[in-house]
């Protein structure tokens, strides 16, 4: 389909609540020993990624179909990421859990806190003043 005007906005609008979709209606499961195991994971993912793509085909056959895209698009990162954590190509592991997964190297994580100076302390002979409060509201203020 061409990428241009509503139709880009419902195409594109479509797969980001489709990965949504995919992402949140699994959490709404308690957990139990299906939900537990891996292949639980991606077969609740991919039910959530359908039942979401239904729902929105009600509204427009092509934001729905632009949903179950973007939920199937979920469903595959977890089957990525739960079936094969450790597969690798040329040295690098192929895991969708984060930009540190794509990378062969580390990040140096700083370790400098930014300090800032203790904050003055008040006058010991401060005295607040309300103005007007204090004469229209009594001892409320």
């Amino acid at each position: 389909m061409p990428l241009t005007g509503k139709n880009a906005l419902q195409l594109v609008g479509g797969g980001l609540v489709g990965v949504a979709a995919a992402k949140f209606l699994p959490t709404l499961l308690p957990p139990n020993q299906f939900t537990s195991n891996n292949l639980g994971r991606v077969v609740v993912t991919g039910i959530s990624a359908f039942a979401a793509g239904w729902l929105a085909g009600r509204v427009s056959p092509t934001f729905g179909g632009a949903v179950l895209f973007g939920g199937l698009m979920q469903t595959g990162s977890v089957a990525l990421n739960t079936l094969l954590p450790n597969f690798t190509i040329g040295g690098v592991p192929i895991g969708l859990n984060g930009m540190g997964e794509l990378m062969p190297g580390q990040f140096a994580v700083p370790q400098n806190p930014l300090r800032l100076p203790p904050p003055p302390a008040p006058p010991t002979n401060a005295r607040i003043g309300v103005n007007g409060l204090a004469r229209a509201y009594g001892s409320a203020f």
